[in-house]
């Protein structure tokens, strides 16, 4: 490869890499990075690529690109002796450039593929400063067999360490997010159940304005109305804000078809 060539090639991913950053900073959706970074190093490195994800403690093939002749509808899990388990566990990446590296493990897939690189996919948790494994990442030549090159590994590892910051980031701001909306839904049901009594306190304060002949009376249900209004209107704005709240929420996360 020419020295053209290959800063050409350079430019290429550092492009892709800049994509998958700016996607990580628009969108909450960690499916559509993790596919979108698949698609990434099928189509530049020319590989094959599949992702595997931790679910009840079963590392399961989720999405995958190229062509394989293994059926993933049928067999998705993981083999917990093979080399990917090995490597999810320690957590550190490795790249397979000599058969031998995979001597006493057991594959998943039919076609035994030797020669591919392993790298963990993981985040560390801001809340409870820990880190959190999630799942593998997988790319390999199919039939051919050709080991991946020290730079192809090394910008697998920054796109790894990118679908990680994109997960951690979704799995952070969805939390906040349901424990946001729980806390919505208990002020609303709260708003809800004052505004009923302030109906109810407020009719009878009306009502007993109307019909006392005592001014001290009169004056007294005549303040309690003035209250009763005074807190009605400030259930309007807290209302008038949660509204506005989804209105903005819609504008900035209800589309991403054009991420």
């Amino acid at each position: 490869m020419s020295k053209s060539t290959e800063l050409e090639e350079i430019r290429k991913r550092c492009g892709d890499l800049i994509d998958i950053a700016r996607l990580l900073g628009r969108s909450l959706d960690k499916d559509l990075i993790i596919r979108r970074a698949l698609e990434y190093i099928n189509e530049r490195l020319g590989k094959r690529a599949r992702y595997g994800v931790l679910e009840d403690g079963k590392l399961i093939i989720k999405y995958w690109i190229g062509d394989y002749a293994e059926d993933f509808q049928t067999s998705t899990e993981i083999v917990k002796r093979s080399i990917v388990w090995n490597v999810f566990e320690h957590g550190r990446g490795l790249n397979l450039t000599d058969p031998s590296q995979t001597n006493g493990y057991e594959h998943t897939l039919k076609e035994h593929v030797k020669i591919k690189a392993v790298v963990p996919l993981k985040y560390m948790d801001a809340r409870m400063q820990q880190e959190v494994k999630f799942g593998v990442l997988i790319v390999d030549s199919g039939r051919q067999q050709k080991p991946i090159s020290e730079g192809e590994f090394e910008y697998l590892m920054i796109m790894a360490e990118l679908i990680g910051e994109a997960v951690g980031k979704a799995e952070l701001v969805n939390d906040l997010i349901r424990s946001y909306n729980k806390r919505e839904e208990l002020g609303k049901a709260t708003a809800h159940f004052l505004r009923n009594r302030f109906m109810t306190i407020g009719g009878f304060a009306r009502r007993l304005y109307r019909t006392a002949n005592d001014e001290k009376i009169k004056s007294y249900s005549e303040i309690i109305v003035k209250e009763i209004n005074e807190m009605e209107l400030c259930l309007q704005a807290l209302e008038h804000m949660w509204r506005e709240e989804e209105r903005m929420a819609e504008h900035n996360y209800g589309d991403e078809s054009d991420l």
